[in-house]
């Protein structure tokens, strides 16, 4: 008996010891992959991403062109983005170009903005930040410090984003202009004299100002709205004219209900974007709809003008300086979609057409309203156009020719319109082969940025020429593609009645060593696929390069961009086709995608995920609860969950009634009455929790203003009561993009992790 007791003991703990040492070779295994999911993070996310690039061609050496350029850069060490600005020297020749020199990189971070002066190119102005409470605007002569002006006492921290935000010179070189926040109010301070101020009964009123006794400025808690996300906490916007001779700084006043910015300067007056707002103010970040118009005023502030209101965006001065060019989207209804391209004539004080908006792609060339349009066109789908746009050549130095890009179905791609001639080109491939964004203009000189699935951005030169009325560009690439282990093609999906699906498929075409943990045999049908619609719903996934894309190719993903209807770049009619259809159009077609690629062996069907945000997160989490079992894994960053509570928690209630076709007011919000409620809350994901049976992950920022995540803890709990297998990450002081270093590296690994868990199974 002692004997059979010590078998048994033996043989339980030989059991005991083999379970650990599985366990721990387990643990060894799932850190040896999260090493390898944070290696591959790195390498996909740290490439440098072009934000702004300038160009001057050599007046002595016509073959060389200087350029100076400005990256975002991901620091992992300190967990920051860096922007970095860098001078390259080029000589070209036939279709290439030559780097004859680089300087070294310098870290630019805390400029908000800089500018050369159109009288002195020599002479740069700049607007610094030192810390969180000390900023300064400089003034630079030839590389050396000619002024510094601290301005933090008279207003608030710069605006550098692109809807507010631009440093713009006077025609003539004596005043610089900017948009910074409004000056805070004074708080309370103590009596100075120690004695109570005499006063009559009667007379006390609300005009006071300044502080006074144990009494703040009365404007100083005034509430005053920001514009929602990435916005969160700042003060409205306010121009600033700094006149660089004296140094003197001024606070313009803003029109009543008008914030500024974008400013231009034309002759003695300035051209500013003012956003309106009645009652408050709606996120305006990703959404060209909302209410605002083009003005003009003198460099005191005064002598306001409205030359144009709608939805407008993004003026820029003809170089002859006798108008204005600008982008105009339709109020209210979709926050983003088809923009029309006019121009205000400054002599007859009247505004006409250049590019119309296109309700279905053209099929031939023709002329539209007065301009000759591409084979093909779709019409402009761009947020704003260069802050540099202007090309002029030697062949015709009269005409008035402006380049920028444009979503042209699933590609970013470059146009120009001679506005003398009224012709739009196309200047760049829209097959799918590659995506080209303009940074800015010169001369002939035209700056552009250019990337692919497999490549990260590139810059590349374009010279132009007009031939017998037609503009031609010659691009050149400095720097030539590194080899890839990624291939990818443009799928047409169904285009029948409304349908416009198109998709993106990038994949591995053979294993290596970072697919091995996912896809080790070769065989494209056991290869597992990640299907990655787009949010909005009105965007577009162009083939331009995407981090988190290259990543899960990286790791043996083949992933699946899914344009449904409804996305930009395949007309007006496209874009309209997805209202009061949200819950229904785009997730069938997000499944028709899904199973075409089932259908041509490319992505194994057992083995298929889901990543979604915002929109996406939304479709996500309805086929969660619709089609349980098709998704292996199922992942959800910031999605709307329920829409009637995010319609009365986020920046943009708008596009909860818009989405739906229902009716919604800017100058009077409406009341969320109980029927509007339920048709919400039956296109709502929340109402199908005990559907959810396939793994997901919740992915959110707790800063977000455009989806807030309160509807997706309570989504969380009643997941967890239901026993369906939930898990839920929260990143602080991060909004609806989780764009902080930190959260969107433990994003990556984090899906990493969760995919090769569900995938077991």
């Amino acid at each position: 008996m002692a004997a059979a007791k010590s078998a048994i003991y033996h043989s339980s703990a030989q059991s005991a010891s083999q379970s650990i040492n599985v366990n721990r070779d387990n643990s060894r295994a799932s850190v040896a992959f999260a090493r390898t999911a944070r290696k591959v993070f790195e390498s996909t996310y740290g490439t440098p991403t072009f934000t702004t690039a300038t160009a001057l061609r050599s007046a002595t050496q016509p073959s060389v062109v200087s350029i100076d350029y400005l990256s975002s850069q991901r620091d992992f060490t300190r967990d920051c983005k860096r922007q970095i600005t860098g001078h390259i020297t080029l000589a070209l020749c036939d279709s290439k170009a030559v780097v004859l020199a680089r300087s070294t990189p310098a870290d630019v971070s805390n400029v908000s903005g800089s500018q050369p002066c159109p009288v002195d190119p020599s002479i740069v102005a700049v607007l610094r930040t030192a810390s969180e409470s000390e900023r300064f605007v400089e003034i630079w002569r030839d590389g050396v410090l000619e002024k510094s002006v601290d301005v933090s006492n008279v207003h608030g921290q710069f605006y550098a984003d692109s809807t507010f935000g631009r440093l713009a010179w006077s025609h003539s070189g004596t005043y610089v202009v900017y948009a910074a926040e409004k000056p805070q109010y004074e708080k309370a301070q103590p009596d100075k004299a120690g004695n109570e101020a005499e006063y009559d009964e009667g007379e006390v009123t609300d005009e006071i100002t300044g502080s006074v006794a144990g009494i703040a400025d009365p404007r100083r808690y005034r509430f005053d709205s920001d514009w929602g996300e990435t916005f969160s906490g700042k003060r409205p916007p306010v121009l600033i004219v700094f006149e660089v001779d004296s140094g003197r700084v001024r606070v313009l006043p803003s029109p009543e209900g008008i914030s500024p910015g974008q400013a231009q300067c034309l002759d003695d007056r300035i051209v500013f974007t003012g956003y309106q707002h009645a009652v408050r103010k709606h996120g305006i970040v990703y959404c060209q709809n909302r209410p605002s118009g083009i003005y003009t005023c003198d460099f005191g502030g005064k002598d306001v003008r409205c030359l144009f209101s709608g939805s407008v965006r993004s003026p820029r001065i003809t170089p002859s300086r006798k108008g204005l060019v600008f982008l105009s989207t339709a109020t209210g209804g979709p926050h983003a979609s088809t923009s029309e391209l006019l121009h205000y004539d400054l002599a007859t004080d009247s505004v006409s057409t250049l590019v119309p908006i296109i309700d279905e792609p053209l099929e031939v060339q023709q002329r539209i309203g007065g301009t000759l349009l591409p084979q093909g066109f779709v019409g402009i789908y761009t947020d704003q156009l260069p802050s540099e746009p202007w090309i002029s050549t030697t062949e015709a130095p009269d005409c008035e020719v402006m380049v920028f890009s444009s979503t042209w179905r699933s590609t970013t791609a470059v146009l120009a319109l001679d506005l003398y001639h009224r012709a739009l080109s196309l200047h760049s491939p829209i097959d799918g082969s590659c995506d080209c964004e303009v940074l800015g203009a010169n001369g002939d000189i035209v700056i552009a940025k250019h990337s692919t699935p497999a490549q990260s951005e590139s810059l590349m030169i374009g010279e132009t020429k007009h031939l017998t009325q037609e503009l031609s560009i010659c691009w050149h690439k400095p720097d030539q593609p590194t080899a890839s282990n990624t291939e990818w093609e443009v799928v047409r999906g169904s285009q029948g009645g409304e349908s416009r699906l198109e998709s993106i498929f990038i994949y591995p075409p053979k294993p290596d060593h970072d697919t091995h943990y996912f896809w080790a045999d070769g065989n494209p049908a056991s290869r597992p696929l990640a299907v990655v619609p787009h949010g909005g719903p009105h965007s577009t996934y162009t083939v331009a390069y995407n981090p988190l894309v290259a990543g899960l190719v990286r790791l043996g993903f083949g992933v699946l961009l899914v344009n449904f209807t409804g996305s930009l770049g395949f007309g007006q009619n496209a874009v309209l086709a997805q209202i009061g259809k949200m819950d229904t159009l785009s997730i069938d077609e997000i499944q028709e995608a899904a199973s075409n690629i089932h259908s041509h062996k490319a992505g194994d069907i057992q083995r298929t995920v889901y990543v979604g945000g915002s929109y996406s997160g939304y479709a996500g989490a309805l086929l969660a609860g619709t089609v349980p079992g098709f998704y292996r894994g199922i992942v959800l960053r910031n999605p709307v969950i329920s829409i009637g509570e995010n319609a009365a928690m986020s920046d943009i209630p708008d596009w909860a009634y818009a989405e739906l076709g229902l009716d919604y007011s800017f100058e009077a919000p409406p009341e969320l009455t109980p029927a509007e409620f339920t048709a919400m809350w039956r296109a709502s994901p929340s109402r199908l929790v005990d559907k959810v049976k396939d793994p997901l992950l919740l992915l959110l920022g707790a800063g977000d203003r455009r989806v807030p995540p309160a509807q997706s803890y309570s989504y969380f709990a009643r997941l967890k009561a239901a026993g369906a297998p939930v898990q839920c990450k929260v990143y602080p002081d991060v909004g609806h993009p989780l764009n902080t270093v930190e959260a969107e590296r433990d994003s990556f690994v984090s899906i990493a992790r969760f995919f090769a868990s569900a995938l077991k199974k």
